[in-house]
């Protein structure tokens, strides 16, 4: 293919191969916030990070193919942007057990965020952004028709990049998942080089072969030292542990290396119960003081391992599950023993969007609701927060839903000092703001560490002329209530949360 040869099978190549290269781009993004949610989480600043960055390299390759095809027009400068973007991606698969590892010690999630998707997509990222501007170049015949060559190119760019977006996040990565899918991403890339290869050119053949090499090499790479699996929401860890106190062995679902997310005893399926399911246990009790418990809510389900845990020990209850994972729930009943039971009713939906439709039901007059107790439990990690579920609108509509002398119960990771600290005094301010009584836990550390941990927050409908929440839970359970923590220790430069104002990431950015 010379710049001389106009013939439409060379053309449709070069609209081909712009179109795959944007699609090859916007899906290594989506995979890229895979690899980064394990260590920094799926939040704001990750994606802030993934796009900025990827975005600017992908300038930068804009420039530089402009640039390079003014100087030198040849196929072979094409093959050799493609062959490098495919061994570029293929060697993500190699460094990223290492590169993330080092980089999430660095105690700035922003920082380290940039620095990760720095090094490894910043040369895919500026090779594949120099495709677009040189095949441009190399496809004009004649100034006349000029304009309508660049347009047609770039919006077939834009095109493949959308393409790339819908297929990748709707599909791809939950049926591949996001390391097999970063060498896949790489062999693309290869093979439209294979066509830009010169005739009888050994060291273009011995650059395929290499590439190629190194690609099934990334194929057959274990990236994880445990097993995992994405979905449609994101990317989990089944591994094995202990139990600290009994050497029981246990499975665990987790999102990330170093915490649980929900477990259950390997040989019996027994749920597993966490140290902060006592406070959830505790909000229970407080509802079933004067009558036994009837009906909860749970947002945020996991492997369902509290819901099976609260029906045992209230076994005439029952309880709603939102769940916005569907895989969750197969992978629960496949690995996590999970049985159908007729006193758990799952929705896989958003817990927001759940609460937004429950709650306009009741206004309509409908009894779906009047719940004696919610449990919140959808606040993963430090860098996981779904801040829809924080805001004063959602704890009005935890309120609506519950029985006039309902209660709240919230799980959150954060620290009651130092980093972490604001999230956590904005997060009662704003249940407060709500609910007539709050009050606030340290699940682990009664010494208010700076690390971070698990804290629960306790709201009560009851109005405190009526009882007080604070000596009834005291009454239940002194040994829990004893990790109460001090509010004169939080900070009180915060504002409530709002859905139009939550910068609960940016609270936690340092934690």
């Amino acid at each position: 293919m010379s710049q001389a040869e106009d013939r439409p099978s060379a053309i449709h190549l070069l609209r081909f191969t712009v179109l795959l290269c944007g699609g090859v781009g916007m899906v290594l993004e989506l995979a890229g916030s895979r690899l980064l949610a394990p260590f920094f989480g799926n939040g704001l600043f990750v994606w802030t990070a993934l796009i900025g960055i990827m975005l600017g390299f992908m300038s930068l390759g804009n420039y530089l193919g402009g640039r390079t095809a003014d100087k030198i027009l040849s196929r072979t400068v094409l093959f050799w942007v493609l062959v490098g973007s495919a061994a570029s991606i293929g060697v993500i698969s190699f460094i990223e057990p290492v590169v993330l590892p080092a980089l999430a010690s660095v105690g700035s999630v922003r920082v380290a965020a940039v620095s990760s998707t720095i090094v490894l997509f910043g040369v895919p990222c500026t090779l594949l952004g120099m495709v677009t501007p040189y095949s441009t170049r190399y496809a004009l015949t004649s100034l006349a028709h000029s304009g309508a060559t660049v347009g047609s190119l770039f919006a077939l760019g834009t095109l493949g990049s959308i393409i790339g977006t819908f297929v990748g996040g709707f599909y791809v990565i939950a049926w591949v998942g996001s390391h097999s899918l970063i060498a896949w991403l790489a062999l693309l890339p290869l093979i439209l080089a294979v066509f830009f290869m010169g005739r009888r050119q050994p060291r273009h053949i011995a650059a395929v072969i290499s590439v190629a090499a190194l690609v099934v090499l990334a194929m057959t790479a274990t990236a994880s030292p445990i097993a995992s699996f994405d979905t449609g929401y994101d990317r989990y860890f089944v591994d094995q542990g202990q139990d600290p106190e009994t050497g029981r062995r246990l499975l665990i679902l987790a999102r990330d290396y170093e915490s649980m997310e929900s477990a259950v005893y390997a040989d019996t399926g027994e749920p597993y119960v966490f140290d902060y399911y006592r406070y959830y246990d505790l909000a229970l009790a407080a509802a079933s003081a004067d009558e036994p418990v009837g009906r909860t809510l749970l947002i945020g389900g996991g492997t369902f391992s509290y819901p099976r845990h609260q029906l045992q020990g209230y076994p005439e209850s029952a309880t709603d599950v939102v769940e916005i994972d569907p895989k969750l729930v197969d992978v629960a009943r496949e690995q996590f023993s999970l049985t159908e039971d007729a006193r758990m009713d799952i929705f896989l939906e958003d817990g927001r969007t759940f609460l937004n439709r429950v709650t306009d039901t009741r206004r309509e007059g409908a009894r779906l609701g009047a719940y004696d107790v919610v449990l919140i439990d959808a606040f993963k990690s430090a860098n996981s927060i779904p801040y829809p579920l924080t805001t004063r609108q959602s704890m009005q509509m935890c309120y609506d839903v519950l029985d006039d002398e309902g209660v709240l119960v919230m799980n959150m990771i954060a620290s009651p000092t130092g980093a972490g600290s604001r999230f956590v005094a904005a997060q009662l301010l704003t249940i407060e703001s709500v609910f007539p009584q709050a009050d606030i836990f340290a699940v682990y550390d009664v010494d208010y560490t700076e690390t971070a941990q698990n804290i629960s927050i306790i709201a009560s409908k009851t109005p405190a002329a009526e009882a007080s929440l604070r000596k009834l839970l005291d009454g239940i359970s002194p040994e829990l209530t004893a990790r109460r923590i001090d509010r004169a220790d939080l900070p009180s430069d915060v504002r409530m949360l709002t859905d139009d104002f939550a910068p609960v990431d940016q609270y936690l950015m340092d934690i």
